[in-house]
């Protein structure tokens, strides 16, 4: 009974003694470069999903992209306005409730404001999305910019 198993696996085994077909080694060489590509393919497609921001639902998701986006500090204030209050005149025209976020970037020097910006929305999420969307909008251009021109305005003429 020992012997059985024993030589099973013996014979099943080549051994590296004869060599695998040429066509049948072609089939495993452009199976496996087709894994590559695939591999790469997904692993593209994963990062690139990646660094896009997810939509913010509610005021934690926001904290927690804005964390991201904001690594030296960043606050927000969020202004009610309901039927018959009175809004500033900059305010654009709407029905009730009116949502107004203002919200300000920090710089590593102890509460140097970077940025400083306000959204008028219909809603509280859109106007958390709104900060999220022109915090993105601001990486992107701060992206291009060192990536063009070394920290140099891009948009000056020479």
């Amino acid at each position: 009974m020992n012997g059985l198993p024993t030589a099973w696996i013996v014979e099943g085994f080549r051994w590296g003694s004869n060599s695998a077909p040429w066509l049948e080694t072609v089939a495993i060489m452009l199976a496996v470069a087709a894994m590559t590509v695939a591999c790469a393919l997904i692993f593209r497609y994963v990062r690139r999903r990646d660094q896009q921001p997810k939509r913010v639902t509610d005021y934690w998701q926001a904290l927690a992209v804005m964390g991201e986006l904001c690594p030296r500090g960043w606050q927000a204030q969020i202004t009610l306005y309901g039927a018959g209050a009175p809004t500033p005149p900059d305010a654009p025209p709407a029905r009730p409730p009116l949502v107004e976020l203002e919200w300000k970037q920090f710089d590593g020097e102890p509460r140097q404001v970077t940025a400083e910006r306000r959204a008028w929305a219909r809603t509280i999420p859109g106007a958390l999305q709104m900060m999220v969307d022109d915090r993105c909008t601001d990486l992107s251009l701060e992206q291009t910019d060192h990536a063009t021109g070394e920290g140099r305005n891009a948009w000056e003429l020479r």
